[in-house]
């Protein structure tokens, strides 16, 4: 242990040292693991947030929203529709669905006071809080005889009123003007940030039918479903039954592919967690190339160390140094520039990923970075093993040195 830690303190002299010799050295393996810290940083802290956006929905939420199939094209993409109907007849028939909820949204702008923004104005009906698992924060959301009834009101997400320069005190109860047309303000929404780079609460809820009636009735046959199952065991039963009526009343034949999609939650994150996979495996590969060139610097270096360092190496054999001592001396001093490389790397990579993350929070909403203990241990482990490995031949060189040429050498 004790010669561990003496080789330690040698190797960090020799650092201190050379200063800016051992900044070149170690620049190759600092970018590779300041990529690889960014970039992790980045994707593990989107895939956190939108983890955890998608686990408050249940493990028993169901999307369902009109596809195109093979071969079908022109006049014919027309008919593709999924309708207000067709989600009236999977509450009605579809025992394992617990909750339906059809919705469209279009953009618009929205007016009070002399205020004007544009905003997303979602029609639905009063389920979708249940399958979205979204509540008013304060006042109330929209009843079933208000959708009935078209009744002209809506529920205010918070980035609408900041848009707005208003308060809820002051816009609760009072008028909004929605693309013309004069809306009553009854609730408002529970903020919920930013899901795919949107923000969630840049929006207004109003009731399907008054959607309807504003927009057009054409939208009646361009609806996404969100549904709800009894519970997660029953989620794919639920999806089967969705699936037949769905067929049956789009008139698919068998062997006829669907003219919907239907998604699950635990369809949504295997995708998003393949793309985060894909992602770190691409990042790995360019990595790989930088700790290639940061290891060939280690190795030169280390070279040259041996050949400047060759009178000392035979003064120390001459003292009774073994060639394992020289060999552990000369390593010890390879891994602690990997090392050393691999620690500025991770501070870099941080900060260039909080750059990163504030650069495109400029347009879209960003969730904060993360990076997890497992990239940290590795980043380092990479670092300190190419150090490790790009010593060994300077090492081996150094230790078989002659201590007789060495003490003659000037």
């Amino acid at each position: 242990m004790s010669l561990l830690l003496e080789n330690l303190r040698i190797a960090l002299s020799e650092l201190r040292a050379n200063p800016f010799r051992s900044a070149l050295t170690t620049l190759g393996i600092v970018i590779a693991v300041s990529a690889v810290i960014a970039v992790v940083s980045i994707v593990q802290g989107a895939s956190r947030f939108m983890l955890g956006q998608f686990e408050s929905l249940g493990a028993n939420a169901i999307w369902v929203w009109r596809q195109r199939p093979p071969g079908v094209e022109g006049r014919k993409l027309g008919r593709i529709r999924l309708t207000y109907d067709d989600a009236r007849a999977i509450r009605e028939r579809c025992p394992a669905v617990r909750a339906v909820a059809p919705f469209v949204s279009r953009g618009a702008v929205v007016g009070f006071a002399g205020e004007e923004t544009t905003t997303e104005v979602v029609a639905t009906t009063p389920e979708y809080q249940i399958t979205n698992n979204w509540y008013p924060e304060a006042g109330r959301f929209f009843q079933a005889s208000e959708v009935d009834a078209r009744a002209m009101v809506c529920v205010v997400g918070g980035k609408v009123l900041e848009h707005l320069g208003v308060s809820r005190e002051r816009l609760q109860g009072r008028t909004l003007q929605v693309a013309g047309q004069p809306l009553r303000v009854i609730g408002f929404l529970e903020e919920r940030g930013a899901l795919l780079g949107s923000s969630r609460d840049d929006r207004i809820v109003i009731p399907i039918t008054t959607g309807f009636r504003v927009f057009g009735r054409h939208l009646r046959e361009r609806v996404v479903i969100s549904a709800q199952a009894v519970s997660a065991g029953a989620t794919e039963d639920a999806v089967d039954q969705m699936r037949w009526l769905l067929r049956l009343r789009h008139g698919r034949r068998r062997g006829e592919p669907d003219d919907f999609n239907i998604f699950t939650q635990d369809q949504f994150l295997e995708n998003f967690q393949q793309v985060s996979v894909m992602v770190t495996g691409l990042l790995i590969g360019i990595v790989s190339v930088a700790l290639l060139v940061g290891g060939i610097g280690i190795m030169n270096i280390m070279l040259v160390s041996v050949s400047e360092r060759t009178r000392e190496i035979g003064i120390r054999k001459a003292l009774g140094a073994k060639n394992r001592d020289i060999l552990a001396q000369f390593l010890v001093e390879a891994v602690a520039l990997g090392a050393l490389g691999g620690v500025v790397g991770i501070v870099c990579g941080y900060l260039t990923g909080l750059f990163a993350r504030e650069a495109i929070s400029v347009w879209v909403p960003f969730p904060p970075l993360y990076v997890p203990l497992w990239a940290v241990v590795l980043a380092l482990g990479f670092a300190g093993s190419v150090g490790l490995i790009s010593g060994l031949y300077p090492a081996w060189k150094a230790a078989r040195l002659d201590p007789i040429e060495a003490l003659r050498s000037t």
